[in-house]
């Protein structure tokens, strides 16, 4: 490959909602603890947890790691744990099995190092610092135009609109808050939050529930909270997701993705063939990038593509194929590199090996 690393435009970001992180420190659900690992291992994926969401786990940690120092006290003194004093003296952090301030030194450090582990061992950045004043209005607006919580929606807000001047072009949102879900994209969503969005110049972040991981174009599902597919099963699903999500989101520069060449096998290794998606024409003299299907690296073509094929010589650009004769979507172009030679021969059967996903360099984009 020319370039073995993944430019900005074709990456992914991927932010977690506050519970995820609690599953993952805890082990919870394993096939989700094995999703995320997949996802971190891949270049095309950053994982993220915004500054609120840093915020909340502070306090959700603190409850849940004083719960069970409570449990582990009673246990120690062969009593058993009442549940409903504990839950009375929760916030009071005055349970009379164990106050607070005789443990906090030991739950201090443990979140700390929690803090510390989401991010050496499961590869999520998270920010810890202030949130700028530009979240406030979209935030406003969020709040009290849908039925979504103020919590609820300074997490969202705060994973796409991270920093002052930065917004998110495509932000993929993964929880396991069912409120939260049905009041942003289901059953319970009140239509004005899609112009809210749009008057705030935000792109709206896809989210998905744990127990309902769609990819996006072919909708296959997985359940991350009770599914336990095999190794093997999860990556060809984890692959799906990226890749799909990739071309979702670099839809405008998505040309096709590769198919076997039709012409005789001392031509064809010169060639590189596509079927061009449909709805879309075809440009002379472009830059190509190519996505090989096992998401390992990309393609970036050094020289511009041109004199492209579909069962004869395209004369006139931009082309667009004829819907009622499918053979028109099929595209065939000689690659060679910028001495005019042919691409070395283990290179090109990668780049040319079937759905691979192509797409126009975006500096080929005016």
């Amino acid at each position: 490959m020319s370039e073995n690393v993944v430019i900005e435009d074709f990456k992914l970001k991927i932010a977690l909602d506050t519970q995820i992180l609690s599953y993952l420190l805890d082990k919870t659900y394993p096939t989700l603890n094995k999703f995320i690992e997949k996802l971190t291992e891949s270049p095309f994926v950053n994982l993220v947890c915004s500054r609120f969401v840093t915020y909340e786990l502070l306090g959700v940690r603190k409850l849940e790691h004083y719960l069970r120092e409570i449990h582990s006290q009673t246990v120690s003194s062969n009593g058993t744990m009442n549940f409903s004093s504990a839950l009375k003296y929760r916030y009071d952090w005055s349970a009379p099995e164990l106050d607070y301030k005789d443990i906090y030194p030991k739950i201090k450090e443990c979140i700390e190092s929690e803090l510390q582990m989401i991010n050496d061992d499961f590869g999520i950045e998270y920010e810890d610092k202030n949130l700028h004043s530009d979240i406030w209005k979209p935030h406003q607006d969020l709040v009290l135009s849908s039925k979504i919580s103020k919590e609820d929606s300074l997490v969202l807000m705060s994973s796409v609109f991270p920093n002052e001047g930065y917004k998110e072009d495509y932000l993929i949102f993964l929880t396991n808050d069912e409120g939260f879900y049905n009041g942003y994209c289901h059953d319970k969503k009140i239509e004005a939050i899609d112009s809210i969005f749009d008057e705030n110049s935000i792109n709206q972040p896809i989210a998905n529930k744990l127990k309902d991981i769609k990819t996006p174009l072919t909708d296959k599902k997985l359940n991350l909270l009770k599914d336990e597919p095999d190794d093997d099963k999860l990556e060809s699903f984890i692959h799906d997701f990226i890749l799909e999500h990739i071309q979702k989101k670099k839809n405008s520069l998505f040309l096709g993705k590769t198919i076997r060449c039709e012409a005789k096998p001392d031509i064809s290794r010169e060639l590189i063939c596509f079927k061009l998606d449909s709805e879309k024409e075809l440009r002379n003299n472009i830059y190509v990038t190519i996505i090989p299907k096992d998401l390992k690296g990309v393609y970036n073509h050094p020289v511009k593509l041109s004199g492209f094929y579909s069962y004869g010589e395209i004369k006139s650009y931009p082309y667009a194929p004829n819907p009622e004769e499918p053979k028109t979507y099929k595209i065939s172009v000689n690659i060679k590199d910028e001495e005019g030679n042919l691409l070395q021969e283990d290179l090109m059967e990668r780049i040319t090996e079937s759905n691979n996903l192509v797409f126009i360099h975006p500096d080929s984009v005016e």
